[in-house]
């Protein structure tokens, strides 16, 4: 039995119950399955990781507690517009496209990719879009009608006596 998780096995069940990410709940389940199974290769059959694996879990839970078990950083290539680009491409979001020139009441990728050109950033049009995306924001092709400015009474009303000219034929 290993003594060091049995000690803080109460911090371990918590992790499972309340964590928010769902790969620190499925690690911490892999600890608890380490306290209750025999072996370590009955725990990591349970959990369906290897023995190694979930050492490596055990050993950074003691070193660092549930932060341990969070994802670390991967490596790997750099995003092609970093963070003065992102601040830059938020700011402009934020703006009024015909204060930066365009022609436009909204923002198109095609324009941003434009402006982020102007700017000295050239990427692609996907580049722009993956960024927007993952600044929050939601792009789509403008609708454009005047539902929003209608007034419910009158196509309510309207609606009404068309039904009943539709009755009488």
């Amino acid at each position: 039995m290993d003594e060091e998780l049995v000690a803080r096995r109460g911090e371990i069940e918590a992790l499972t119950k309340t964590h928010p990410d769902a790969r620190v709940r499925h690690r911490a389940h892999g600890l608890l399955a380490l306290l209750g199974s025999p072996t370590k290769v009955a725990a990591s059959r349970q959990v369906g990781v290897s023995g190694k694996q979930l050492g490596r879990w055990r050993a950074r839970f003691l070193a660092t507690g549930g932060e341990g078990l969070r994802d670390r950083d991967r490596a790997g290539r750099p995003p092609k517009l970093g963070a003065t680009a992102r601040k830059a491409l938020a700011a402009a979001l934020e703006a009024d496209p015909m204060a930066e020139g365009y022609p436009a009441a909204t923002w198109t990728i095609a324009d941003l990719t434009d402006l982020l050109g102007r700017r000295g950033w050239v990427v692609s049009t996907a580049t722009v879009y993956r960024t927007v995306r993952a600044l929050g924001y939601v792009h789509r092709r403008p609708r454009h009608d005047l539902r929003h400015r209608q007034d419910a009474e009158a196509v309510a009303s309207a609606r009404h006596t068309l039904a009943v000219l539709q009755k009488r034929g």
